[in-house]
C-alpha cells in the first residue's frame, strides 16, 4: 500500500508537472541557479536567457544583475562577442541598447525590479535602502547605502548608522564620513572595526596608517607584511568574518600551511576592505547570501578578480613572480588562473 501511494503520488506530480508550464518553469529555473552557482556560465545562461524569453520575471532579474554585479567574469562570458552578450543578457528589440530585462519588469510594475533599478541610481534616500531591507535583497543596499553617505548630509548618515537598514561591514565607511576628518580616516575607520572600536589607532602612528592604507587602497599602497603589529588581527578577520567566506575557502584549502599571507594578499589584490565585502549575492531572493558564499561560484569569481584585477595604467596587478616572494602558493594560484 505504502508503494502504491508512492506511485500515485509520483504520476500526480508527474502529470501535474506537464500541465502546469509555471511549475515547469519554476523548476527549470531553480536547476539553471545551481548551474550558475556551480560556475558553469555555458549551461545556466543560455538556461536562463530562454525562461526570461519565456516571461519568468525571477531569471530576467537575476539575468539584469547577472550583467551588471559579476565581479569575476567566467571565461565563457569573456569568449562572448557584444551582440552575444546582449543576446543573452538582454531583449530582443531592435537599436542599438536593447532593454534590460529588469527595465521591462519595472515597466511592468515588478516592485522588486523597481527597487534594484532605483538602487543604481546617483539620486536616492533613506527609505530606499529601507524597502531593499524589507523586501529581503540587503545586499544590494551597498550602493545606495554608500551613495546617500558620501553625498548626503551628516543626519543623513547618523540616521542610517543608527538604523537597522545597515549592513554591518559598511559601518566604519559612515562613521569615515561623519567624525571628524583624520588623516587615512577611512582605512582607520576599518581598522578600528576589525580590531574594535576601542583600539586606540591613529595615522601617527607608522604601522597604523600603514595597514589603514592597505585597508583604504589595497595592493602597493600600505603593508602587507607579517611584520605588521595588526597582521594576524586583519589576515584573521579575513579568514573567518562571513563577508570573506570565499578568501577563507580558497586559502583553507589552496594554502593550508600559508592561510594569513595568502589571505592577506587576497585582502590586497582585492582592492581593500571596502571593496573585498562587495562578494554580494546577485539577487538574494533566489541566492540567500549565505549560500552564495559558500559556493564554487563566488570562490571561482573571487579568484577571477583578483587574477584580472588591473591598475589605472590597465597592468594586471596579480603579478605572480612578485607575489612569489611572499606567498608562492598563492602565486601559483594565481598564475594557474591567468592560464587558463
Amino acid at each position: 500500500m505504502i508503494w502504491q501511494r508512492g506511485c500515485v503520488t509520483v504520476l500526480f506530480m508527474a502529470l501535474c508537472l506537464f500541465s502546469n508550464p509555471v511549475l515547469a518553469q519554476d523548476i527549470d529555473l531553480e536547476r539553471a541557479v545551481e548551474l550558475w552557482l556551480a560556475d558553469d556560465d555555458a549551461q545556466s545562461l543560455p538556461a536562463l536567457a530562454e525562461l526570461a524569453e519565456g516571461g519568468n520575471a525571477d531569471a530576467r532579474i537575476l539575468l539584469a544583475r547577472l550583467e551588471s554585479q559579476d565581479l569575476g567574469p567566467s571565461f565563457f562570458r569573456k569568449s562572448l562577442s557584444r551582440d552575444e552578450t546582449r543576446a543573452l543578457f538582454r531583449t530582443k528589440s531592435s537599436g542599438l541598447f536593447p532593454k534590460t530585462w529588469l527595465q521591462v519588469e519595472a515597466e511592468n510594475g515588478n516592485e522588486l525590479a523597481t527597487l534594484l533599478l532605483a538602487s543604481h541610481q546617483p539620486d536616492v534616500d533613506a527609505s530606499l535602502i529601507k524597502n531593499l531591507f524589507d523586501i529581503g535583497e540587503a545586499q544590494a543596499s551597498d550602493h545606495p547605502t554608500r551613495i546617500l553617505a558620501l553625498y548626503g548630509t551628516k543626519a543623513d548618515r547618523q540616521a542610517i548608522y543608527d538604523g537597522a537598514h545597515v549592513l554591518d561591514e559598511l559601518r566604519p565607511y559612515l562613521r569615515y564620513l561623519n567624525e571628524p576628518p583624520e588623516k587615512v580616516a577611512d582605512g582607520i575607520w576599518a581598522l578600528r572595526k576589525i580590531l574594535g572600536e576601542e583600539a586606540r589607532v591613529t595615522a601617527e602612528n607608522l604601522d597604523d596608517e600603514a595597514m589603514a592604507r592597505t585597508l583604504a587602497l589595497g595592493y602597493g599602497f600600505g603593508s602587507i607584511a607579517p611584520e605588521n603589529p595588526h597582521f594576524d588581527a586583519v589576515s584573521n578577520w579575513v579568514l573567518n568574518d562571513p563577508a570573506t567566506r570565499p578568501i577563507a575557502a580558497i586559502c583553507n584549502q589552496s594554502c593550508p600551511q600559508d592561510q594569513n599571507r595568502c589571505a592577506m594578499a587576497a585582502l590586497a589584490l582585492s582592492g581593500g576592505y571596502y571593496e573585498v565585502i562587495r562578494l554580494d549575492s546577485p539577487l538574494e531572493r533566489l541566492i540567500p547570501q549565505t549560500k552564495f558564499l559558500q559556493s564554487d561560484r563566488a570562490e571561482a569569481m573571487t579568484l577571477r578578480r583578483i587574477a584580472f584585477q588591473r591598475t589605472e595604467t590597465d597592468d594586471l596587478m596579480a603579478i605572480p613572480g612578485e607575489l612569489a616572494g611572499y606567498s608562492q602558493c598563492f602565486a601559483d594560484l594565481i598564475l594557474e588562473v591567468q592560464n587558463q
